[in-house]
């Protein structure tokens, strides 16, 4: 079966979001801990005291900008899918902390959503796009626009470990191109992402931005493949614990390529200006 258009599949993912929003928005809330490794990364990036613009692009619903709002930085959150930017919407209408502008963008096409003079941000957070976008070329448009204008196979294993057998074809096409298209009953694609071969991240970065000194984070850290569900329900210092360890082994020279998620820094250095 011929590979879909990339922007087909663009239209496609921004769709399934937006006929499927409270499925994104309720999903950190059972990844607790990629949540909060994610979160604090963010902030250690933020000098104490400093009021930080921050471009939050795929942002969802904005589980990260709202809680970044809450600490009091001023945030644009950006999303591809109209059902999740309804949904922020709908969130900061009633919440007292939320982002300063929530609103329909694409990560391919940053330069038509803000006037040139607003489009400079201390920090800019390209969480969700890079996983969607299905085309290299494409993936580096979007770091492109961010930079200069503002682990499946353990979790199949846990939840449907005959799959793989099942979809034999399917998987070495993906463990080639890294490329994972869902389809429906018909043969259609309702749902798109791409998996990037974690030693390669820092290489794509560095080139793309010419910042040699990246930084690269694994989110879950030794709870990968969806193990970080069995501490999600503790409180205090037991969730803690884990949310420590969890740091600790993504900051990990190797430690960090085990993660499901990982957050790849690649700071400007030029001014007070960080991205």
């Amino acid at each position: 079966m011929d590979s879909p258009d990339p922007y087909v599949l663009h239209a496609v993912t921004a769709d399934f979001y937006s006929q499927n929003p409270q499925m994104e928005d309720n999903r950190l809330k059972t990844h607790h801990i990629e949540f909060e490794v994610t979160f604090r990364t963010i902030l250690s990036l933020i000098p104490e005291g400093v009021k930080a613009k921050v471009s939050d692009i795929g942002g969802g619903a904005g589980p990260y900008s709202f809680a970044l709002a809450s600490s009091g930085h001023d945030v644009t959150l950006v999303d591809l899918s109209p059902g999740l930017v309804s949904l922020a919407q709908t969130c900061a209408s009633s919440t007292l902390a939320h982002p300063s502008r929530i609103m329909v963008g694409d990560a391919l096409t940053l330069a038509a959503l803000l006037p040139e003079e607003q489009r400079t941000f201390d920090i800019v957070l390209l969480l969700g796009p890079l996983y969607h976008i299905m085309s290299s070329q494409l993936r580096e448009e979007a770091v492109h626009q961010a930079w200069h204008r503002w682990a499946h196979y353990r979790d199949l294993a846990t939840r449907e470990p005959e799959r793989l057998a099942r979809k034999r074809e399917f998987y070495e096409k993906h463990a080639q191109d890294g490329d994972y298209v869902r389809r429906n009953e018909d043969g259609v694609p309702v749902h798109a992402m791409n998996h990037e071969h974690p030693s390669q991240m820092p290489m794509i970065l560095r080139r793309l931005t010419g910042v040699q000194t990246v930084k690269m984070v694994g989110v879950e850290g030794l709870l990968a493949g969806n193990l970080d569900r069995l501490v999600n329900d503790l409180q205090g210092k037991e969730f803690e614990a884990w949310a420590q360890q969890c740091m600790e082994v993504g900051l990990d020279e190797l430690g960090w390529m085990m993660s499901d998620h990982i957050i790849g820094i690649a700071q400007k250095l030029s001014g007070n200006t960080r991205s």
